[in-house]
């Protein structure tokens, strides 16, 4: 009897607030584009710096030509540039992609930092945003070549 009572404040609290889980609405996790890429490939062996510039040009062409159509601002998207590439077991050695998406391609993404200029502009009224101008793509070396697959 608790736990039906407990349940029900559950799911009326969800649907007053109109929240429902976007792993559950969507099928996918969230901080995905589509899912979690199916066929990341091993990364080179050589050193990230070697292949970093491929993975650069990888994330702005997608930011240009696919982002750019689910984004809320898309007209201020212009002049965007990577700010860094990293590996994501450097960078976020726990958390949602581990969990979500496994080791394997934990261990095979790429995070790009993405710096958007015309969202962060000079004289914001509210104060310099920082966190509004910058995005992290994620990316693993598929049978296609770069894939970009999330953001963070």
């Amino acid at each position: 009897m608790r736990s039906s009572l407990l349940c029900a404040l559950v799911v009326a609290a969800s649907v007053a607030a109109g929240y429902v889980a976007p792993t559950a609405r969507t099928g996918v996790p969230v901080g995905t584009f589509s899912g979690c890429p199916r066929d990341a490939r091993s990364l080179p062996s050589a050193p990230l710096r070697t292949y970093a510039p491929a993975v650069r040009k990888a994330v702005l062409q997608f930011v240009r030509t696919t982002f750019v159509h689910t984004a809320q601002t898309p007209d201020k998207l212009g002049g965007a540039r990577t700010t860094r590439v990293l590996l994501v077991r450097n960078w976020l050695p726990s958390g949602w992609i581990k969990t979500e998406c496994g080791l394997r391609v934990w261990r095979r993404s790429v995070a790009v930092g993405v710096y958007f200029p015309e969202l962060d502009p000079p004289h914001n009224p509210v104060g310099h945003c920082n966190a509004c101008a910058r995005l992290v793509f994620l990316a693993s070396r598929t049978l296609g070549g770069w894939t970009v697959w999330g953001r963070y």
